[in-house]
């Protein structure tokens, strides 16, 4: 069945962010809560860190709330009354469009909304932009019936997550437990099997074309080799310059201090790919195995030493070789290694297995998405 499409500016009104005075900012509780952008948005709701004693544009509770700058389309929903910044919209059906089944569809219209973004530093969308947006407009009866099974569809899909998450947690408790055993501890320089080194920069000037890792490959929690980039190089990679199997790689500088040291294994054999001057590479000796010091860098102790290490440039936290060669890692008796071992390979094969789950939970939700706003669920 096909029903009339409107733009949405005839369904609801779109009100657009303003940033408040900046001397009005805090981080106290004063005033209502700031959404600066879609950073505040918080699995489907809000969760402000800012806010302002000068509210300028305001949300009602129930309203869309939208990224409008970089992150476009992003979506949350407003529980009460906040402030909004420059970096979202408010969307807020009138009667003839219900707000769930305008959450749905605003979810389905993202990429479309995206891709009227425009500008050079951040891309931006305008008002014009959203009211615009062509909405499906079935009867309410029909809004109401289409948002109900999609939610059932995204709560299934929010719980296969969930599962996930606390699969991946209770496997890191049982790992982390071998640490508060009495272990060994040495510094990171007497555990290694080759001296650490930084990776390689660009050249302005280069004529030989590479790929090399971004900081996201090792930021997540895992080596993941399809986060690079293509870019000029002074020379050919060098073969101390790649990423393979077996190497450890640690961020040396980032704008957020949980990041800053974050290390993974690179897990399998990238094709040629090197790391960045923003990385540190190196490889274990034979006494430390790599899930056991992945494991051991992560606990709170050593975070803790990685922090004090870390110096501030411009707002961006910074190690070095020889910060990260002092610091101490607890070292667990080879038999508890083993284990930790075992464990990690466990959580890794559950993990792809549940993530394959999701991947075709995702298929099924854009499916259902597709059916839906064409008449045909």
């Amino acid at each position: 069945m096909r029903w009339e499409t409107v733009p949405l500016g005839e369904v609801a009104a779109i009100h657009m962010g303003q940033a408040p005075l900046g001397e009005s900012y805090n981080d106290r509780g004063e005033g209502l809560g700031l959404i600066a952008g879609p950073g505040d948005f918080s699995n489907g709701g809000l969760k402000v860190k800012k806010f302002t004693t000068s509210p300028t544009k305001r949300t009602r509770p129930g309203d869309l709330v939208v990224g409008v700058r970089a992150s476009i389309g992003d979506l949350a929903t407003a529980d009460g009354e906040y402030c909004l910044g420059r970096g979202v919209a408010a969307v807020r059906p009138n009667e003839k469009l219900d707000s769930g089944y305008a959450r749905q569809v605003l979810r389905w219209l993202a990429p479309e909304l995206a891709s009227r973004g425009r500008g050079a530093t951040f891309r931006t969308v305008t008002r014009l932009d959203i009211e615009t947006l062509p909405i499906p407009l079935p009867p309410l009866s029909e809004q109401r019936r289409i948002a109900a099974i999609l939610d059932a569809a995204d709560a299934l899909r929010s719980t296969w997550g969930e599962i996930r998450d606390s699969t991946r947690r209770a496997i890191s408790r049982r790992i982390s437990g071998f640490f508060s055993k009495p272990t060994d501890i040495k510094p990171l320089a007497q555990l290694l099997a080759e001296p650490m080194r930084n990776g390689i920069s660009p050249s302005r000037g280069g004529r030989y074309e590479g790929e090399v890792l971004t900081l996201s490959a090792i930021t997540r929690g895992a080596f993941d080799p399809r986060q690079r980039k293509s870019d000029l190089f002074a020379a050919p990679h060098a073969s101390d310059k790649l990423a393979t199997e077996g190497l450890h790689l640690v961020c040396r500088g980032n704008g957020n201090a949980e990041l800053v040291g974050a290390m993974v294994a690179v897990t399998d054999q990238p094709d040629g790919v090197a790391f960045p001057d923003t990385m540190i590479g190196f490889r274990p000796s034979s006494e430390i195995n790599s899930p056991t010091l992945v494991a051991a860098w992560r606990h709170p102790t050593v975070r803790d030493q990685i922090r004090r290490a870390a110096r501030t440039t411009n707002g961006t936290y910074k190690v070095n070789q020889q910060s990260l060669s002092s610091i101490m890692v607890p070292v667990p008796r080879r038999e508890d290694q083993e284990q930790i071992a075992a464990l990690d390979a466990e959580r890794t094969k559950l993990d792809s297995q549940l993530a394959q789950g999701l991947v075709s939970l995702n298929e099924l939700f854009a499916s259902l998405q597709h059916r839906a706003f064409r008449g045909e669920l």
